[in-house]
């Protein structure tokens, strides 16, 4: 098979010239070359990911959640296959699809796997994605852009931005939620989550019965207050999550009292008082 590897050179702690280095040996493995480091702007990226994709077997993604959604969201899915090489921080894919050890490691992984197909989840028409959220992880979001840009880095700046949230910028919304036809209402929320498997990232299991392979959609509405969210998040790290309403389903509708931010794949989406989710079954081709 012909790869060829597309990385982000603005995303992440590493600069361009440390992810061309952590590449080389999974480059040297796949006898592929390393592309998108010369990108400026996200349309740039877009636009590599989507050329590339027409030129190879398998597109290889190599860095944290928001750029295998930015390829995912940038190429023809039927036509093309991809894999990934977690260089994040939060890595949620990474987990789910059990990749560890070195780059190396996983390259040859890669190179051994076979291609599976995994679901995926439509935003309102908008954006495909394998995560997204309603509710307090736009605040975190949001938080967490600005502590970056004053040069902090790592888990500290997600947990600082996590705290200042719930306790002093999130306002909690009310929220009526229909899946599948059936509506119920949901005072106090703090976060509506939609999953297609069991990571938010940094080895946190928030829906542990999440799977990229059922054709449903795995939804967690979560509105507990200090300690339950303190219980969750603590679970989460070991034998996973257990707080929070769990309902599965394969098409969602949100509406809010007043407009709240979309998580989608770690990133900050857009901002509505509305949306809607569908499955979108085995419309991801993955080689692992």
């Amino acid at each position: 098979m012909h790869y060829a590897i597309i990385t982000n050179p603005v995303s992440g702690k590493m600069s361009a010239d440390q992810k061309r280095s952590a590449l080389a040996k999974p480059a040297e493995i796949l006898n592929a070359e390393i592309y998108g480091l010369d990108t400026v702007t996200a349309e740039d990226f877009g636009q590599c990911a989507s050329d590339l994709a027409s030129k190879c077997d398998v597109l290889v993604a190599a860095g944290g959640d928001g750029t295998l959604s930015d390829v995912i969201n940038s190429i023809n899915l039927e036509q093309t296959t991809i894999s990934y090489l977690p260089l994040g921080s939060g890595n949620s894919v990474g987990y789910a699809l059990g990749l560890k050890g070195s780059l190396s490691r996983m390259a040859m992984r890669i190179k051994k796997g076979r291609i599976h197909q995994y679901d995926l989840i439509d935003c309102d028409g908008k954006r495909r994605a394998f995560m997204s959220s309603v509710g307090i992880e736009g605040t975190i979001l949001k938080l967490r852009d600005q502590y970056l840009t004053q040069g902090s880095s790592g888990f500290s700046v997600y947990f600082r931005a996590v705290l200042e949230a719930y306790f002093k910028e999130y306002k909690r919304l009310l929220a009526e939620i229909t899946i599948d036809g059936f509506t119920f209402t949901v005072k106090d929320l703090l976060t509506l989550m939609v999953f297609k498997q069991p990571y938010y990232g940094y080895g946190m299991r928030i829906i542990p019965r999440a799977r990229f392979d059922d054709g449903l959609l795995h939804i967690l509405s979560i509105n507990s207050g200090l300690f339950g969210t303190i219980i969750g998040a603590a679970t989460s790290f070991t034998v996973g999550n257990r707080v929070g309403q769990y309902l599965t389903g394969r098409q969602l509708a949100i509406r809010l009292k007043r407009p709240a931010v979309l998580q989608v794949d770690g990133n900050m989406g857009w901002k509505s008082e509305a949306f809607s989710f569908s499955v979108l079954p085995e419309a991801l081709k993955i080689k692992c």
